[in-house]
């Protein structure tokens, strides 16, 4: 595969293409590398990428995020010094990313005002920040270049400059950010000036014996904002200052666009990096949801991009690139887009973890030791908290037997792959599929489990791990009601009628409804034939797009909806939500549901919706009665996931791992 051919990139040369990205983590509060740091990333070097760039690391104080690593002072650079030692002594070549944020930059964290180009406030911290002087100016790229090379003296074999996601460099660039009139305002030779300056006072600093690349934003996707065009002017200018690789993302924080959800496509921004790479002579590294290595080697052997990058990908599995190398693509635990451990944590000021590895974060407290006895372990139920348990207890050495009461694995995650930019929450199932008899966990399936058969078994340890079922409704349905609940619209046992009510708008109320709205719009592939043929024009697309054949109306008791979905996904969910028409109504309680339809009542005032189908997602109670029977009936009895309360899949995955290491 194109993936391992090495490549040299400036003066490293990297045994493969596979990058591992900055990412924020929060590991390091007072901004110091620490053990937890160092066993995070040499689990990641030891698993096989190429090249590891840590941070953003911080080049002052006024430019700072919430627990980053430091690089602002010459106390930083012992623990870096040994952070960049772990990483190279486990095969992989390490970099260290030059952070500063500029106007996303929060008051709280720094004490005082954000500085950044001019006083533009910023969607992203609500906050507006005051105009840099030329003297500030001045001094932060000196930062750059003391931050530059303290990386240098650390051991690190490069050093990266930010300028993407509409951080202080990209604030520079753009004419939405940058409204100054001297000579680092207004024409685009001036908006350039402030990051090549920082770019060439960088390579002057560090010598041409030292690698040096930049992360820029192939694409703002901001109004009125930079284009691919003046990425690939800045991208040429870099070439000519002596950066050695460009690395290229998406858009910034406070794109509409998504950049990292699973609504992209996988490797969905990959044509950024080819602009870029058909425009310059240095290696050029692409970006974004790039989960799959089969993806990531189309995107290599078409030419789009030189190198890949896989960050959250190598949270979710760090021995990724040993497993495809060695052909065992099936044993992969891809990344599935939900955020929910590592972004939705970032944006709310929390350390990262991941929902599908739980492991990640923890390498530096946590051992999987084989079994001190070989036990014979029951777990009833095949849901994400009883196949977690089974592969975790197998691994160790016990003799794991699996009820499951239907002809699948996977209880309600399998409905979690179904609303549009969840379909990556498959490949979470699949992978156990593969796994868990690798392990020897035996799989009974059709097998509903009662208090007798599991008594009659005698294990050493029974796991109660039957999920949730749906929770009754706090109001009278008529019997004749057209009514069903949204997971079986969600699994298809349900084709809705024309007129849609959902009650409920939480995350699954909000996903369903977006799914019904989608029914009858055009797909992909109808939508690519009609552009390539001219057929229709973009405003028809968009209409064909954004309109299909169900009257969808989404019904919630409290203020707001998809109140359970994380900070950094809920905007896109209702982004959906508006561009495909559906009415929500919040603050609404259901009086009854008839054959008529809906009864809901708002300050007094009652309203009948007609429906065809009314769709329950009125949320979930646990399904533990069978382990009430079992109280007392066994040796040793444990209750996990949602069987114990119900959840989101990462408390369900990370219970069964706990389990599963302890048992």
């Amino acid at each position: 595969m194109k993936l391992f051919e090495p490549i040299r990139v400036g003066h490293m040369e990297l045994k493969n293409r596979i990058c591992m990205p900055a990412i924020h983590h929060s590991y390091t509060p007072e901004g110091f590398v620490n053990e937890r740091l160092i066993k995070y990333y040499e689990t990641r070097a030891h698993g096989g990428a190429g090249l590891i760039t840590v941070g953003g690391c911080t080049i002052d104080m006024l430019g700072q995020g919430p627990m980053m690593i430091g690089l602002h002072d010459d106390k930083y650079i012992k623990g870096m010094a040994k952070l960049a030692r772990t990483i190279k002594d486990n095969g992989a070549a390490a970099a260290a990313q030059l952070y500063h944020a500029g106007r996303y930059t929060h008051s709280m964290m720094i004490g005082q005002q954000p500085i950044a180009p001019s006083a533009v406030a910023s969607r992203l911290t609500r906050e507006t920040p005051r105009e840099m002087s030329l003297e500030e100016i001045e001094t932060v790229q000196e930062n750059y270049v003391r931050a530059a090379c303290r990386v240098k003296e650390a051991g690190f074999d490069a050093v990266e400059i930010l300028a993407s996601a509409g951080y202080l460099i990209c604030q520079f660039l753009s004419p939405v950010t940058n409204q100054r009139t001297d000579q680092y305002g207004g024409s685009w030779e001036n908006r350039k000036r402030f990051g090549l300056e920082v770019a060439t006072k960088v390579r002057e600093a560090v010598g041409g014996d030292f690698t040096l690349t930049v992360r820029v934003s192939g694409h703002d996707y901001i109004p009125e904002g930079n284009t691919s065009r003046e990425a690939t002017l800045f991208a040429r200018e870099l070439d000519s200052a002596g950066v050695d690789c460009i690395n290229v993302t998406g858009g910034w924080h406070e794109s509409r666009v998504p950049q990292i959800t699973g609504e992209l496509p996988p490797g969905g921004f990959a044509y950024l990096a080819r602009e870029i790479k058909e425009a310059v002579n240095i290696p050029v590294i692409a970006s974004n949801r790039i989960n799959d290595p089969l993806v990531a080697e189309e995107i290599l052997k078409t030419g789009q991009a030189d190198l890949v990058n896989m960050g959250r990908p190598l949270i979710a599995d760090p021995d990724l690139p040993v497993k495809a190398k060695e052909g065992k693509f099936d044993s992969i635990r891809r990344c599935i887009a939900c955020n929910q451990g590592c972004f939705d944590m970032v944006f709310t000021l929390q350390d990262v973890h991941c929902t599908v590895n739980p492991l990640a974060g923890r390498e530096y407290e946590t051992e999987i030791a084989p079994a001190e006895k070989q036990r014979r372990i029951l777990i009833i139920g095949g849901g994400p908290a009883g196949m977690e348990t089974a592969r975790l207890a197998a691994l160790r050495g016990h003799q794991v037997t699996l009820w499951e009461k239907g002809s699948r694995l996977g209880g309600h995650l399998s409905y979690s792959a179904m609303p549009p930019g969840k379909h990556d929450f498959i490949t979470f199932l699949e992978y156990y599929e593969n796994t868990l008899p690798q392990y020897g966990v035996e799989i009974i399936f059709n097998r509903e489990a009662s208090a007798g058969e599991i008594t009659a078994e005698k294990a050493d340890a029974v796991v109660i791990a039957t999920g949730a079922c749906g929770a009754p409704p706090p109001f009278p349905v008529e019997e004749s009601a057209p009514v069903c609940s949204a997971l079986q619209i969600l699994d298809g046992t349900v084709v809705p009628g024309k007129r849609v009510v959902i009650i409920g708008g939480g995350s699954v109320g909000c996903e369903t409804a977006v799914t019904v709205a989608r029914m009858g719009t055009l797909s992909a592939e109808n939508l690519k034939f009609l552009m390539e043929n001219d057929a229709e024009t973009s405003e028809k697309l968009k209409e064909l797009l954004s309109r299909g054949t169900r009257e969808v109306t989404l019904i919630e008791l409290e203020k707001g909806i998809g109140r359970d979905i994380g900070i950094s996904t809920r905007w896109v969910t209702i982004k959906c939500i508006r561009r495909l028409g559906i009415r929500v109504m919040d603050q609404y309680a259901v009086k009854k549901v008839n054959s008529s339809g809906v009864l809901v009542e708002k300050e007094g005032e009652e309203t009948l919706l007609p429906a065809d189908t009314v769709a329950l997602a009125i949320g979930a109670v646990a399904n533990n009665s069978l382990a009430e029977e079992l109280e007392g009936r066994v040796s040793e009895l444990h209750i996990i996931g949602d069987a114990h309360k119900p959840r989101k899949i990462t408390e369900a995955v990370r219970e069964g791992f706990d389990l599963g290491r302890m048992l």
